[in-house]
């Protein structure tokens, strides 16, 4: 009886014993397979050394083309893992998206100055309540509904670059072509988050958002912050002598509280007065009703700062480089022009409309747009991921707590992806019945949508608003002007450092294709109602002395 009572029970043993072995055996295994190549470290410091503090990308570029598309290097026991091609960043933080949409502890950014508040270092129930905010107001099946301010915006724009042409600042002075996009930019999303209407080229709202995101690409500059690498650093107290990092961060820290809290203030003091314009905040304190928690108050205002921040510097990033690639390649400009007249003949008195873009009229004009976002993403190096749990790709090791930075450079400069990348041809994006370069439509290459604006659960929630907003301002600036270098001042491709990269200022000539373009020009912007005491003149938008809303 006894041996039929311990027979069981030792072959339950054994069975467990050979599923520990078993166990044991596989994670020795992963533990043993080898992490993915890269620059050799040193000691403690790992590959600190090897870092780059600018313009990371190109650095990182060169280790794809030297050790592969993944690349393996490490800061004071930190693992860091770089994807250099659209295949390896798909398949992990696309695929894999659950796995690797964490966001990595950046002390300097996040949590002394402040933007670990943002819905793009959010990774919790307040990340996904951000989301559906955003896509409750700007998504896909709504960003429609602002089309009308992009257009009146977009129009003041020409007719802003109409008056700085009479008056020779786009061909004198380097920055102006940056300031006027910025601005426009700014206004547009200052009106579809706040229903705020700047009141001049100074506007405070504006400049502040400006301040901010020069102050945010710093921030997240990938290795330029020893205190993310040693986040014990952040308790050594600001007046010590050596870190200057904590008297930084302060000062930031107030910059970034302002942008924040002036423009909700505003908000909620026109909805006390009963004159609250339309907006994505109005929207949804509406919604909560009086008996708002501080929780979604907060939610809402981090929400809206974090749309606002990043919709005000990306798209000016890809405009401006639209004007860099029109003066260095005009014959694109000449075939886009050729197009435009197809249809939206300035002659004829008309501007094109986001409906020429639904119907399908302007293909080269579509392909154009992909081409601004490839030849120089917005943010070369996107914003990095941390994967939550050990993975393996291509028997490579991809340690638990390893940061992923996609180099989306080294995706828009795969050659066997995209043949001469430093050309700027949009015609890779056609069919060759289009006139363009591909035989059928599956070789067309992945459109830079696709990646340039992240990836996953991390794709930017506003995707929509800044492909819109791009592509009317593409359309009706080449429908009526005419962009080509200053003689003897040629710009050249060149690029600031930061997360969001600026080409750097260049002049250029800037001149109504027309006498009755020159007059669409300010026809178009007769029937859009200015604010209050906001004047052209001829240094462009006037001062007011108090800040307007529509």
């Amino acid at each position: 009886m006894a041996i039929q009572i311990l027979g069981p029970i030792r072959l339950d043993v054994l069975a467990i014993l050979v599923a520990l072995f078993l166990l044991c055996r596989h994670l020795s295994r992963r533990r043993s397979r080898p992490l993915p190549p890269g620059p050799k470290p040193l000691p403690f410091i790992g590959n600190i050394l090897d870092l780059p503090k600018s313009q990371e990308w190109l650095i990182y570029d060169k280790w794809r083309r030297e050790y592969g598309d993944v690349v393996h290097v490490s800061a004071f026991g930190q693992p860091i893992c770089i994807l250099g091609s659209q295949k390896a960043a798909l398949e992990l933080l696309d695929a894999k998206s659950a796995m690797y949409s964490d966001r990595p502890r950046m002390v300097m950014a996040n949590e002394l100055v402040g933007w670990g508040n943002t819905m793009m270092f959010q990774s919790n129930t307040r990340f996904r309540t951000m989301r559906k905010y955003a896509n409750a107001v700007i998504g896909p099946r709504k960003c429609d509904k602002f089309w009308v301010v992009q257009e009146q915006e977009t129009k003041l724009f020409l007719r802003t670059l109409l008056e700085d042409s009479a008056n020779g600042y786009n061909e004198t002075i380097p920055g102006n072509i940056a300031n006027r996009v910025r601005w426009t930019a700014g206004a547009i999303v200052l009106r579809m988050m706040y229903g705020y209407r700047p009141r001049a080229l100074e506007d405070p709202l504006i400049n502040l958002a400006n301040e901010s995101m020069v102050q945010f690409g710093k921030a997240t500059e990938p290795g330029a912050w020893l205190v993310d690498f040693l986040p014990p650093l952040k308790h050594v107290p600001s007046w010590f002598p050596f870190p200057s990092f904590q008297k930084t961060a302060l000062a930031w820290r107030a910059t970034l509280n302002d942008l924040v809290e002036k423009p909700f203030k505003l908000v909620k003091s026109q909805m006390s007065r009963g004159t609250t314009p339309t907006s994505f905040v109005r929207e949804l304190l509406e919604h909560k009703g009086a008996t708002i928690s501080e929780e979604d108050e907060f939610t809402i205002k981090w929400a809206a700062t974090s749309l606002y921040s990043g919709g005000s510097d990306t798209t000016v990033s890809a405009l401006h480089t639209f004007f860099l690639a029109m003066v260095m390649f005009p014959d694109v400009q000449a075939r886009a022009q050729a197009e435009l007249d197809s249809i939206a003949d300035p002659d004829s008195g008309s501007l094109p409309e986001f409906s020429d873009r639904s119907a399908g009229r302007l293909p080269y004009l579509e392909a154009l747009v992909k081409e601004v976002l490839r030849w120089a993403p917005v943010a070369p190096t996107g914003l990095p991921h941390r994967v939550t749990q050990e993975d393996e790709y291509c028997g490579w090791r991809i340690p638990k707590g390893c940061l992923i930075i996609p180099n989306v450079w080294s995706m828009t400069r795969d050659e066997t992806v995209y043949p001469g990348p430093d050309v700027f041809r949009p015609e890779r994006f056609l069919t060759k019945s289009r006139g363009g370069d591909c035989q059928t439509d599956a070789e067309i290459p992945l459109d830079p949508r696709e990646f340039v604006f992240g990836f996953g659960r991390r794709i930017c929630p506003g995707l929509d608003f800044a492909d819109s907003y791009l592509w009317i301002s593409i359309a009706m600036t080449l429908g009526v002007f005419s962009i080509s270098a200053v003689p003897g001042s040629e710009p050249k491709f060149e690029y600031s450092s930061g997360t969001v990269s600026h080409p750097k200022p260049f002049v250029c000539a800037i001149k109504a294709r027309s006498e009755k373009a020159r007059q669409l020009i300010i026809r178009a912007c007769s029937d859009i109602e200015l604010p209050q005491n906001l004047t052209l003149t001829g240094h462009g938008f006037g001062v007011s002395d108090q800040p307007v809303e529509v």
